[in-house]
């Protein structure tokens, strides 16, 4: 723990980045996967991970070029100024978009499952602010605040998942593996898009103690994400059915709603175990807010980080009440991962890092 100095350590950034990857798509994941291989949508998230693996090598042989730095400070370092404010300003927009569509998907899953009669505009209002506030404290605050939720998150999740697994019905797993390669690499592809997330990484690394460890921290958060995504999608698909899991569309509530059915020792515990989703999207939305706040002050050059925090709460705010209805939020929401999701996962890092090794910018370490 590195308090008022800017820095955070190994352990945060893993927790960071787990969190961050832990959010809404976990609830929609087993309906997408099941849509491209039926019943082995299982499958998906470990191939995807060998996408996610490349994802992380792209960016970290950037950001380990140009350690103690962050995705602004190399991007002036490689680029001529104009080009990498534009550069700057479309990752913060991008950012702000995929946590205000984020946002609006947490806000409808909220009023679906565990606040039905509160206006979803004060929903998603509390817990922006909430997150605002956190924010202010700077990037320290959100890393320690990340440790202590990380045990009320995904404690409950296991003990829940396990006394699933007892009693779940593997038959309807049954064929394995009755899909073809095609499908399986599309599949994988899309899915892969869910690792978003790695982007902070062109942030979190310049602020990391050990900069040098951003690789092996991004593997082990991806690796630790895809099994617990193909665990989900398999408990799913076991407990529910293909059938229900296909037709809903937060169709890891209808599990945790079956074990009500099942196990009656806690009334309505999915409103329990969702608690733990809650918290780990506010980690998501710290994060999504966080960044943008500190491209605008570090850009500007001002010494507080936090000037933009407040300014951007209504930016966020307004992308996430655009969409009209859950149906056209959830159409606007994979279509803005799919269609650029992966900018800054591959594409950009890998030509930023092609100029900064033209020009013998940087460590060759």
């Amino acid at each position: 723990m590195f308090s008022h100095n800017g820095k955070i350590s190994t352990r945060q950034v893993t927790i960071l980045l787990i969190l961050q990857m832990f959010n809404t798509n976990i609830l929609l994941l087993p309906k997408l996967c099941t849509y491209y291989v039926g019943r082995n949508g299982y499958i998906l998230p470990i191939v995807a991970l060998v996408i996610g693996i490349l994802y992380v090598y792209c960016i970290t042989s950037l950001t380990m070029r140009f350690p103690n730095m962050t995705l602004v400070e190399l991007t002036k370092s490689i680029l001529p100024n104009w080009l990498a404010y534009i550069l700057l300003t479309l990752f913060a927009i991008k950012v702000l978009i995929g946590t205000g569509l984020e946002l609006r998907m947490f806000g409808e899953m909220i009023s679906q499952v565990m606040l039905p009669k509160t206006p979803i505009m004060v929903i998603m209002s509390i817990i922006l602010l909430t997150t605002s506030y956190l924010v202010k404290s700077g990037v320290e605050a959100t890393a320690r605040m990340g440790e202590v939720l990380v045990y009320f998150i995904f404690v409950p999740l296991i003990i829940v998942f396990i006394i699933i697994a007892l009693g779940a019905d593997y038959r309807e797993l049954l064929p394995l593996f009755q899909t073809n390669i095609e499908s399986v690499g599309v599949g994988a592809l899309n899915i892969s898009f869910l690792f978003i997330p790695l982007e902070f990484l062109l942030m979190m690394t310049g602020m990391m103690e050990k900069p040098d460890k951003a690789r092996k921290v991004g593997i082990v958060a991806i690796v630790i994400i895809a099994i617990l995504e193909s665990i989900i999608i398999l408990l799913t698909i076991a407990e529910i059915g293909l059938g229900e899991t296909q037709r809903q569309i937060w169709p890891v509530i209808a599990l945790m709603q079956s074990i009500g059915l099942t196990n009656s020792v806690v009334e309505n515990q999915e409103v329990l175990m969702m608690t733990g989703w809650v918290l780990s999207i506010f980690m998501y939305l710290s994060s999504g807010l966080y960044f943008p706040a500190l491209i605008g002050s570090r850009s500007c050059k001002f010494k507080r980080e936090n000037v933009f925090v407040l300014p951007l709460v209504p930016i966020i705010l307004f992308i996430a009440i655009w969409p009209q209805g859950l149906v056209q939020a959830y159409d606007w929401y994979l279509s803005f991962q799919y269609y650029f999701g992966i900018w800054f996962l591959i594409p950009i890092p890998l030509i930023l890092l092609l100029i900064a090794k033209f020009r013998r910018l940087g460590s060759e370490k």
